[in-house]
């Protein structure tokens, strides 16, 4: 699986490239800081899954991920929040995420979602 991260956090986002670098079959592809990165690479990358930070300044996770399901639809988004709040959790069940998921949670149940992840891409 090739895989997009979006995070306005580098610390984090180089967490999240260590994570996958070591997984076999899985790819990462490209990385952006900030929302509006992140949809202008899905759709020049087109990767099968996207890690994508809820809270971001300027264009937001939800956005974000609005924006890519209308352009490029068969991409999975994985949003990502450090909060377990009830109104994300809804708002990424609206926009079209595919799960909603806490930066606090394990890494075992973390990878456990991503290698559930069945990609649906689409051109």
């Amino acid at each position: 699986m090739r895989f997009l991260i979006v995070d306005d956090n580098n610390e984090y986002r180089r967490f999240l490239r260590r994570i996958l670098e070591v997984q076999q079959d899985w790819m990462l592809v490209g990385e952006a800081s900030d929302g509006e990165e992140g949809v202008r690479l899905a759709q020049q990358l087109k990767p099968d899954v996207i890690l994508m930070d809820i809270d971001m300044p300027g264009t937001n996770g939800l956005q974000a991920t609005r924006r890519i399901k209308h352009s490029f639809a068969g991409a999975t988004v994985l949003l990502l929040s450090a909060w377990d709040s009830a109104a994300y959790r809804q708002g990424a069940a609206d926009c079209g995420a595919g799960d909603y998921l806490l930066k606090t949670m394990p890494i075992s149940e973390f990878l456990s979602v991503l290698r559930s992840v069945r990609p649906t891409k689409t051109a």
